[in-house]
């Protein structure tokens, strides 16, 4: 990853087992018509594989509800919804399965069928997307500039990782961050010379350009939350 230079003028058994623990990804497709037959009761297998490929992504607010009415038009029943939670301004968490050519939203009825609750399986998609994004960039790569780290699926998700607080608080609480798009994370310190007037318009191209995207905003920490800049 870049240090320090500005980007401008740059164009059930197993589940109990798996919750308790510490590949590839895809771009989700469009929402397609549910499957409304009695699902069968999966194997152990099969259990274990679904929990292995769960993530949890940041997606713009409203993405949920967009599918979700997509679905209502195509005949879903009321657990056949994408369940949700708010996250920041403009953006929300949603769980994922990562498979091996697409990735498909969790549904409410996912979480009988697998036995699991909703903040059980938030927090075991949280680790797991950790597990295969990078690592914060120290201070001293970001201090008096900017860094994009490179490109990744689920990249959006780093905003979920420990230590922001800790980065922010070495750049003196100058910390900026922003992901324009699902593999798009710009992290930044506000005190170099150029940030303050071109950073929201970087992004904003940025965003408008993204095939997945996820927000315009810049986003600081506040009280150990993300906090968009207005």
């Amino acid at each position: 990853m870049a240090a320090g230079k500005s980007i401008f003028g740059k164009a059930v058994g197993f589940a109990a087992g798996l919750l308790g623990a510490g590949g590839a990804q895809a771009a989700v497709l469009p929402a397609k018509a549910p499957d409304v037959t009695s699902p069968t009761a999966p194997t152990d297998a099969e259990v274990e594989a679904e929990l292995r490929s769960l993530r949890l992504v940041v997606r713009d607010a409203g993405y949920a509800a967009h599918r979700n009415r997509i679905l209502a038009e195509r005949g879903a029943q009321p657990d056949d919804v994408i369940f949700t939670t708010p996250f920041a301004k403009g953006l929300e968490l949603i769980l994922v399965a990562d498979e091996p050519t697409t990735s498909e939203p969790w549904m409410l009825r996912e979480l009988d069928l697998y036995k699991v609750t909703q903040d059980e399986i938030m927090a075991l998609g949280r680790r797991q997307v950790l597990a295969i994004l990078p690592s914060l960039p120290p201070a001293e790569a970001v201090v008096g500039g900017v860094v994009m780290v490179p490109k990744m699926d689920y990249l959006a998700s780093l905003m979920l990782a420990d230590g922001w607080d800790e980065l922010d608080a070495a750049l003196g609480g100058n910390l900026l961050v922003a992901v324009p798009s699902d593999d798009v994370l710009i992290v930044a310190d506000a005190r170099a010379a150029d940030i303050g007037a071109k950073l929201p318009a970087f992004v904003k191209a940025q965003y408008d350009d993204a095939n997945r995207s996820v927000s315009p905003l810049v986003y600081r920490r506040q009280g150990g939350a993300w906090m968009a800049i207005e």
